[in-house]
């Protein structure tokens, strides 16, 4: 199973904690966050540095920047285009969406 497919049920996991805090950050123009776990992005059980860092920015549902290296990051664009209710939101909007080292994942209206 490649990287990106197995990021895909972690993000899928997440997903509707994910739409409520975009909703949240479109209302009130606040970036939110969600901590997530750090063993979840330890996939194949051997990273110990494991550079899931990513930042993801989308305008009017299109990526901006570079993510082509990035499965964390490819897992997370393809799952929330799949989601018919989370889609629109995204596709409406200038947002950015990012990991940090600490698994703090950041939503933010741009």
């Amino acid at each position: 199973m490649k990287a990106e497919e197995m990021y895909q049920s972690v993000w899928v996991k997440y997903l509707p904690v994910i739409k409520l805090k975009l909703k949240q950050t479109v209302r009130n123009g606040e970036p939110s966050h969600i901590g997530m776990y750090k063993f979840e992005f330890h996939l194949d059980g051997k990273s110990k540095n494991v550079g899931r860092q990513f930042d993801l920015e989308l305008r009017n549902g299109r990526v901006v920047n570079d993510i082509s290296k990035i499965p964390v990051a490819k897992a997370l664009n393809d799952v929330m285009k799949n989601d018919i209710a989370l889609w629109p939101l995204v596709a409406a909007g200038h947002f950015n969406f990012s990991l940090d080292g600490g698994f703090v994942f950041t939503i933010e209206k741009k």
